[in-house]
């Protein structure tokens, strides 16, 4: 019995000693607010939509820009800082000042937002009680089949006026954009699909011109 009872200590002994270096050995991991999944989606809806509007016909013309209508996003950020991107590729200079401007843009985006559709087939997760006790335990969901999308969705338009006047020149409107990732799994074997960039470049590269005059 002192030879069971020594191994019985030895063994428990070992299992603590693990479970304590595994415990200081693991990584502190934190989570954002919203998932790379969620970002991904809301960022390529913005780029496509707003990335398709064609302002090329006020190349070289300076524009003031109204964000006015953009309060209720959340996104309002991101979206103002790639449509002066998009203004400045397509040779639009930008000015912080309405008195400077030629043109005046009003930005609308009507959309901004994630939806999620779920598909299962399968059995759905299952209380079931233990006996003599008021405790439960629950069996997992088994999906068969199962198909989780979720969706990005955008939908912008653009005023455009005359900066003296505000006689309206011409409106971009209805653009809409949108995106998808899907979860599948079949027959409890997952894999994934989805419709956007997610492949982050490694090693870009970075030139910076540098005038010395």
């Amino acid at each position: 019995m002192k030879g069971l009872s020594g191994w019985m200590t030895g063994v428990v002994s070992g299992v603590l000693l693990m479970c304590v270096m595994s415990g200081c050995s693991a990584p502190r991991i934190t989570e954002t607010g919203r998932t790379a999944v969620e970002q991904f989606l809301l960022s390529t809806v913005v780029e496509s939509g707003i990335g398709s509007a064609d302002f090329s016909d006020l190349a070289g013309r300076k524009a003031f820009l109204e964000y006015d209508y953009l309060a209720p996003q959340v996104d309002k950020p991101y979206v103002q800082g790639y449509f002066e991107m998009h203004l400045a590729n397509n040779g639009i200079i930008v000015t912080r000042d309405a008195k400077d401007a030629d043109v005046l843009i009003q930005v609308l985006c009507g959309v901004l937002a994630t939806d999620t559709h779920k598909f299962t087939i399968g059995t759905p997760t299952l209380p079931v009680p233990l006996p003599d006790t008021s405790l439960n335990i629950a069996i997992p969901e088994i999906p068969l089949f199962q198909k989780l999308t979720r969706s990005g969705y955008g939908r912008f338009s653009f005023n455009i006026l005359d900066a003296k006047t505000r006689k309206p020149i011409r409106s971009i409107t209805g653009i809409e954009a949108s995106t998808n990732y899907t979860n599948w799994t079949i027959l409890l074997l997952p894999f994934k699909s989805h419709d956007m960039p997610l492949k982050i470049r490694q090693g870009a590269e970075t030139h910076f011109d540098i005038d010395w005059q």
